[in-house]
């Protein structure tokens, strides 16, 4: 664990928010660690809960870290990618390295998703659930299905991997893409249904049915942006 030092009284926040940050992109913690609780924090740092819950709301809001009701606050990204160049990648290539990647993260995440994970990955299907009955498309629930199984692949380079494949999906050609294919009315409800499937033989432990389902749900992808 990351060793933090008592901060003085000028911009608590801040200063803590700067050690906490430095300790992620320094090694310090990796993706999927759980950071100290709050008591925790306060006693490292002599301070009140107050510049403590700023300093993660700040982390959460730069993308570093994320909150989980009654679980904690865990790294979610180490800020590895951050080139403009990444915006400029072909769609055709996204859709590709997809194709490769994510049939192996969904056979990994069913043989190693940890209980944590469990309970987020159900969460999102559920999110899914209510969506598909409000007929909208959420791109947020689909992002945070498929860095879920990225996180419960058990392979941290995996997770790497993901997010910079979503930074590159951070332009306007592919929302226009998305515009066309899976937020449609056509294609929603079997989107829904496609990471249903996926997220179901991940929570049985079935390497070879999560393998074989996102493997035809990355074919679709294709499919639908040739359409």
């Amino acid at each position: 664990m990351a060793a933090f030092s008592p901060v003085s009284s000028s911009k608590l926040y801040i200063q803590i928010y700067n050690q906490i940050r430095d300790a992620i992109l320094g090694g310090g913690f990796s993706v999927g660690d759980k950071l100290p609780s709050e008591k925790e924090l306060c006693q490292m740092f002599n301070v009140s809960r107050v510049p403590v819950r700023e300093a993660l709301s700040a982390l959460e809001l730069s993308g570093l870290v994320e909150s989980v009701h009654g679980a904690g606050v865990f790294v979610k990204q180490l800020n590895v990618v951050s080139n403009d160049w990444i915006h400029d990648i072909d769609p055709q290539e996204i859709i590709r390295t997809r194709q490769i990647l994510e049939p192996e993260v969904a056979r990994d995440a069913a043989l190693n998703i940890s209980d944590l994970e469990r309970r987020r990955l159900e969460e999102i299907l559920e999110r899914f659930h209510r969506e598909a009955e409000q007929e909208i498309y959420a791109a947020k629930t689909d992002e945070d299905f498929h860095r879920c199984l990225a996180r419960a692949s058990g392979n941290q380079l995996f997770v790497v991997l993901y997010e910079m494949i979503w930074k590159a999906m951070e332009q306007k050609m592919w929302h226009l893409i998305q515009e066309r294919t899976i937020s449609s009315d056509f294609y929603r409800q079997g989107n829904y249904d496609e990471h249903l499937q996926i997220g179901q033989a991940v929570l049985d432990g079935d390497a070879e049915e999560a393998y074989a389902r996102m493997k035809q749900h990355m074919e679709r992808l294709e499919n639908r942006y040739w359409k």
